[in-house]
């Protein structure tokens, strides 16, 4: 998804907390969308199902990205580089 990669014009680190906030803000509308379903007796078996999925869906792909961060970051500093949006590893 292109909203979820970082922009090399902008401050990577405003961007990131960006990114940081809105998925925060969906993981607080799952968790609202449930409590409220759960308050007027409304929640089902199958809302169980979906948000489960939702949830680690979510979960897992974050936890992938957030490796993939620290990751980069790692390897850049070990190679002593600044960290760039297109390293070329041929030039």
């Amino acid at each position: 998804m292109k909203d979820d990669r970082l922009d090399g014009s902008q401050d990577r680190w405003r961007d990131l907390v960006r990114l940081t906030t809105r998925r925060t803000e969906e993981y607080v509308q799952l968790w609202e969308g449930a409590a409220a379903k759960l308050a007027d007796s409304s929640y089902r078996s199958e809302d169980l199902l979906d948000d489960w999925f939702k949830f680690w869906g979510k979960a897992v792909r974050d936890m992938t990205a957030g490796a993939a961060l620290l990751w980069t970051a790692g390897v850049r500093d070990a190679l002593g580089r600044t960290a760039t949006q297109d390293d070329d590893p041929g030039g």
